[in-house]
């Protein structure tokens, strides 16, 4: 990520606070701690990795695959939103690698996944089961309300004495019941 100055750093935590939904609601404390202190904030370098990284914090988004929170200071892994916070205040490191890990929104031009190619979600076996129950209650439905339609034309052909009509309505029950 490109962001350079303090501006740039501010308005990227700022951005992400306000436009994502986080895993852990609680590390926004930690977010807004860093985005108010400039002391906190010129030492932050935004990363997507930091797996080779002795001082790091990682903030993810909900719809993501990241974990919700991870801090590490001297390789030693913290894991409640006081101690980071506390150890943030006390012993800040000179340099802290921060990924804010969120899902791009499609055709974002800015984001990272762009050159990746778009993985489409295969159905679960369940899902396909489920529309094809939906799909038969909405066919056997329709048929029903067509059933009841035709009974009602035939009671009115009989009243009308019209038995052309009252034979034709009852061969396209009998075709309707046998489908």
């Amino acid at each position: 990520m490109l962001v350079n100055n303090l501006a740039e750093k501010r308005e990227m935590i700022v951005w992400f606070l306000r436009t994502n939904r986080l895993k852990k609601p609680e590390a926004a404390r930690i977010l807004e701690l860093i985005k108010d202190n400039k002391s906190l904030l010129s030492r932050i370098e935004f990363t997507n990795k930091l797996h080779d990284k002795k001082d790091a914090l990682l903030v993810s988004a909900v719809y993501t695959n990241t974990f919700p929170l991870d801090f590490r200071l001297n390789n030693i892994t913290y894991g409640s939103i006081d101690e980071v916070i506390y150890q943030l205040k006390n012993n800040p490191p000179q340099k802290l690698f921060m990924w804010l890990s969120f899902a791009s929104p499609p055709g974002c031009h800015l984001c990272f996944r762009k050159s990746k190619r778009q993985i489409k979600a295969k159905p679960s076996p369940a899902s396909i089961a489920h529309k094809m129950l939906v799909e038969a209650i909405k066919s056997v439905n329709r048929k029903e309300a067509k059933r009841k339609a035709l009974l009602l034309k035939i009671d009115q052909s009989l009243d009308d004495k019209n038995m052309q009509e009252f034979k034709r309505l009852t061969e396209e029950l009998q075709k309707l019941t046998y489908e």
